[in-house]
């Protein structure tokens, strides 16, 4: 049997940028087992990807939702593009450079 994985996108709105919010995510996605990338965005937003085990990736959702970096406050979690997938697309979770977007 072909081992299904799930991903989504996210999009987490509130203080999240110079909170460490990529560094703890990364750790979070890490220590689940999940493979993804992490961004900040212009907008003062936080965005990225993650893909692995379904119930893993809702601890993450959870975490991305409730609880973030220490010093964050997160207003709102948006959820995009969950599917199921044969193959996960990364080989790790990493912290993308945001210096590309200035």
């Amino acid at each position: 049997m072909i081992k299904k994985y799930f991903s989504f996108d996210f999009q987490v709105i509130g203080k999240v940028q110079g909170v460490f919010f990529r560094k703890f995510t990364k750790e979070q996605g890490t220590n689940l087992g999940l493979v993804g990338w992490v961004e900040n965005q212009k907008d003062g937003s936080v965005k990225g990807v993650a893909q692995g085990d379904q119930k893993k990736c809702e601890e993450m959702i959870h975490w991305l939702s409730n609880v973030g970096s220490p010093k964050s406050k997160i207003e709102k979690m948006i959820k995009t593009n969950e599917r199921e997938i044969d193959k996960l697309q990364y080989k790790d979770f990493s912290v993308r450079d945001d210096k590309k977007q200035k």
